[in-house]
């Protein structure tokens, strides 16, 4: 039998992939689970250049999600990522409603890409 808190988990992520594949992300794939490397659950582009990693827990650990977002951000050797957190009462079918956290730094980054903002040296700001 699948350990619960695996099948949960899983589950959570398939949630998140399908809210991604309706909000514009339709080569958003899941990683597979078990390797050594973690490069995070979900791959947004191919490349990969945005990766998230899906949390389904009742008591967020932001620090230590954080921490560990940075290193699978590097194993992706992605240019951003994000946690997904599951919201407490706020269902699969309503996982586009669940809370999306990055560091500031990222969220700046892609406004900045994305055309507002005024143009910044990455390097300097890292």
């Amino acid at each position: 039998m699948t350990n619960p808190n695996k099948r949960k988990g899983d589950q959570a992520e398939r949630a998140v992939q399908a809210a991604l594949h309706k909000l514009g992300f339709p080569w958003c794939e899941k990683t597979r689970a078990g390797y050594a490397r973690d490069a995070g659950d979900l791959h947004l582009v191919p490349g990969p250049a945005a990766i998230a990693q899906v949390k389904n827990v009742r008591t967020p650990r932001w620090a230590e999600w954080l921490e560990g977002l940075d290193a699978q951000i590097d194993e992706a050797k992605a240019d951003v990522g994000f946690l997904v957190w599951k919201r407490v009462g706020i269902g699969d079918t309503r996982a586009n409603e669940w809370l999306a956290v990055m560091t500031l730094e990222q969220m700046a980054m892609l406004l900045r890409r994305a055309g507002y903002g005024h143009p910044v040296d990455e390097e300097e700001v890292a």
